[in-house]
């Protein structure tokens, strides 16, 4: 009985504070719920306010456009230097000069027309450049915009400002008559020049608006976007034509957001135990959540532009490629032609910026459902389904080849697009690339600007390339790689002034590659340093009991950029006895753009020990007189196109003279290769060159010929020795 008395006392006790513990459960849920309503009221309330100061900021932003553009216009239009000089002949100049030109980099506006009296325009500009059609480079909206110009209604203070659409996009807009500064308001226009000024509202004007209006995540759009803030940018007709759109900041529902544990505990002992420990998981599960979800985009796109990187663009294939009803799957592979020559000339910031435009472009010019990707420095991936190949290849040529102004630099590129589409043989995101990736390489071969689709014959190129690049490998270690000697001819005396050293292979077959197959080949695969020290060795060993006789080596573009290069042409001088006095290094134009800076650095170091530097195939590039007093070249060998053509073309004489005296007057030695008649050495030879080089005087022979020909004393040592 013991037992159940104290059974029944504790099961009071326990209803008892079973109750108690309800009562303050539900005592403290109430106040929570109290607590909750007024701070969710405050809390909506300063999200509403903080959305109407943002409406009010961005109508601010629409006004201030159009009132700069406003007070530039009156400022230009009422004039009284203006109204004179548009009446007279000499108009159209004046205007180019004082509004036209002044389009380039001007912060108030980039585009000016100026319109005669029927609405014909007299001079037209955009961004310092002449606009083409310009009756077509605005919408619809323009007729109404010059006819409100005319309005007697029109004053200083009241202006036809607005928004337009352009050939280049969304612009604020407006017209004035062109009149004298003190005009009379209400007079007729009707025939009066009319000044239109325009500034588009590029991406970076856009930023200064976000910038200036604290409006975070401000953009233009061509239509509201659901769940966003936005206000209609209107033209003169009233129509909507764009949107500023940006998302809602909410600082209420973040301030909530950051005490709502604190708020949650005060609810009482139990309540915050429970809710505390219900919304630290919460907390922890949202922010795992939102850590795998970051994590999970980082994983998948690339940082600087946003795009689907390497990876997501796996994933985005692999989804396709297991999608019901696929018909095919097109990959488009882009690389931008002349990036490297930006980031070398304007520096790696720069270089970013340009692919964040680039990227911006291909995003706005693609349908929507294609997939985007970078896969790393200048090259994009275009995954697309069931889109005409052609159609998407011409739109990322379009979005590229135009302009890109990047902080008022103008710069001009283009893109090499390799094109493969899905079959039974490449049923997966690894061979697209793959056959993508030789068909770009086709493209590039074949210039800027091209796009190549995937054939077979890609195939049976690479592979014949692969073997190639193996069969010289082992070619170099089985030493099947030889050099013959073409003699330099002094033209004054036609003695032997030079050898020009020759890379030939002959294989253990018997068979002669041409160097204009194996030296590409060696560059590709990365064996032209050893293939050019080898060639430098035979060269200085045979070559080192010729006396004086210069020797002239050939060094690619590729080989410069080795920071040893230097060093290892020293080494093998100094283990063969050979002068570097003796040595003339010759190097094609590709230097001058490829790395000047360490073709610099490289030649520097060669002049230093003796060795000379000579452009080769001057003549039919792109070198500049400026270039060529920048290095420093010490001999110049003319092209054998301009001595060719002596005898096909009665302009080639006037052209290599002028060459060749370029060249002397540079105070420059001249060397004429390709010389295979005696017409063209006697022509050479009066027209200014010291040397020849050609079939006429020999082909290029062995070391032993060489030594035969012109050494033979040498020979005989040899054989008393």
């Amino acid at each position: 009985m013991r037992i159940l008395r104290h059974k029944k006392n504790g099961l009071s006790h326990a209803g008892m504070v079973v109750v108690v513990g309800l009562l303050l459960v539900a005592l403290s849920a109430t106040l929570a719920a109290l607590v909750v309503q007024s701070v969710t009221s405050i809390y909506h309330n300063a999200d509403r306010i903080d959305d109407a100061r943002a409406v009010t900021a961005a109508q601010g932003a629409s006004k201030s456009l159009r009132s700069r553009l406003s007070a530039t216009l009156r400022d230009n239009a009422f004039w009284d230097d203006a109204y004179d000089v548009v009446q007279t002949p000499d108009a159209k100049q004046w205007i180019i000069d004082t509004w036209a030109l002044t389009t380039a980099n001007y912060p108030l506006y980039d585009t000016a027309i100026v319109f005669d009296g029927f609405n014909r325009p007299l001079v037209a500009y955009q961004n310092g450049s002449e606009i083409d059609h310009a009756d077509q480079f605005f919408d619809l909206s323009l007729s109404t915009l010059l006819a409100r110009a005319r309005e007697k209604t029109i004053s200083h203070d009241r202006l036809t400002i607005g928004f337009t659409r352009t050939r280049l996009g969304v612009a604020v807009v407006g017209a004035a008559p062109i009149q004298p500064a003190a005009f009379k308001p209400g007079q007729s226009y009707e025939r009066s020049h009319v000044l239109l000024f325009a500034k588009h509202l590029t991406p970076e004007m856009i930023g200064d608006v976000r910038g200036t209006f604290n409006i975070r995540g401000l953009t233009l759009s061509n239509a509201p976007v659901e769940g966003n803030l936005s206000i209609a940018l209107r033209n003169i007709k009233g129509e909507r034509i764009a949107y500023f759109v940006w998302p809602s900041q909410k600082p209420g529902t973040a301030s909530f957001e950051k005490v709502q544990a604190s708020l949650e505990t005060a609810a009482g002992v139990f309540i915050a135990i429970v809710a505390g420990i219900v919304g630290v998981a919460g907390l922890l599960l949202r922010d795992a959540r939102r850590r795998e979800t970051s994590l999970a985009w980082q994983a998948a796109h690339d940082p600087l532009t946003g795009l689907f990187n390497r990876s997501g663009l796996y994933q985005q294939a692999e989804r396709s490629f297991n999608s019901p009803g696929l018909r095919a799957l097109t990959l488009h592979l882009v690389d931008l032609d002349g990036f490297k020559a930006v980031n070398d000339i304007w520096g790696h910031p720069v270089g970013d910026q340009l692919i964040r435009a680039a990227s911006e472009r291909l995003t706005l010019a693609l349908p929507a459902d294609v997939t985007i990707a970078r896969l790393g420095g200048d090259e994009f991936a275009v995954l697309s389904e069931n889109h005409g190949d052609a159609g998407i290849g011409a739109s990322i040529q379009q979005a590229l080849s135009a302009h890109f102004d990047i902080d008022g630099r103008v710069m001009k590129i283009g893109a090499s697009v390799g094109i493969a589409s899905s079959d039974p043989s490449a049923g997966d995101i690894h061979e697209l690339l793959r056959r993508a990736d030789l068909a770009l390489y086709r493209a590039k071969e074949m210039g800027r600007g091209v796009n190549v689709d995937y054939e077979a014959g890609l195939d049976r190129d690479a592979r014949r390339q692969r073997d190639l690049e193996q069969d010289l490998r082992q070619g170099l270690a089985d030493g099947e790689i030889d050099v013959a000697f073409q003699p330099l001819i002094n033209a004054r005396t036609g003695a032997l002034g030079g050898v020009e050293a020759l890379a030939r292979w002959r294989k253990a077959d018997g068979m002669l590659v041409g160097p204009d197959l194996f030296i590409p080949a060696a560059e590709r695969s990365g064996l032209i340093d050893q293939l050019g020290l080898r060639i430098a060795e035979l060269s200085f060993k045979a070559a080192a009991d010729w006396g004086d006789t210069r020797l002239a080596l050939n060094i690619s573009p590729i080989q410069l950029k080795n920071p040893f290069l230097v060093a290892n042409l020293a080494e093998l001088m100094q283990r063969h006895r050979f002068s570097p006095q003796r040595l003339t290094i010759e190097v094609t134009e590709g230097v001058l753009i490829s790395d000047p800076e360490q073709a610099h650095k490289t030649f520097d170091a060669l002049k230093a020990m003796g060795v000379k530097i000579a452009l080769d195939d001057f003549g039919c590039g792109y070198a500049s007189i400026g270039a060529l007093r920048e290095f420093g070249f010490d001999r110049l060998k003319i092209d054998r196109s301009l001595v060719v053509a002596l005898e096909a073309d009665e302009n080639a004489s006037a052209v290599l003279q002028a060459t060749i005296s370029l060249a002397n007057a540079l105070k420059v030695a001249v060397t004429a290769e390709g010389i295979e008649t005696e017409t063209q050495a006697a022509f050479a030879k009066l027209s200014g060159c010291d040397e020849l080089q050609g079939y006429h005087f020999s082909r290029p022979v062995s070391a032993a010929e060489i030594a035969a020909r012109y050494f033979p004393l040498l020979k005989s040592a040899h054989k008393v020795a």
